[in-house]
C-alpha cells in the first residue's frame, strides 16, 4: 500500500539513513541496514517535524472548509 505518509516515510529513511525501501527482499544483506543512534535520531525528528506541518495543514484546511 502506498500513500503519501509512507512516500513521506521513506524519502526521511533515504536522506537520513540510507534505506531506499521498506519491501523485505529475503536477503539477510539487502533487508538488515546498521545506523548510528544519531541517524535514527534525526529520522525521528524529521519525521516529527512533518507530522506536525501535516498536522497544521489538515487543521487550517479543515477552518476553511466550515467557514
Amino acid at each position: 500500500m502506498r500513500d503519501e505518509r509512507l512516500e513521506l516515510l521513506l524519502a526521511i529513511s533515504r536522506r537520513t539513513l540510507g534505506i531506499e525501501r521498506f519491501e523485505l527482499t529475503g536477503k539477510q544483506t539487502a533487508d538488515c541496514h546498521l545506523v548510528s543512534a544519531e541517524d535514527v535520531g534525526r529520522a525521528l525528528e524529521s519525521a516529527y517535524d512533518a507530522g506536525l506541518i501535516v498536522g497544521l495543514r489538515s487543521g487550517r484546511d479543515e477552518c476553511i472548509e466550515e467557514s
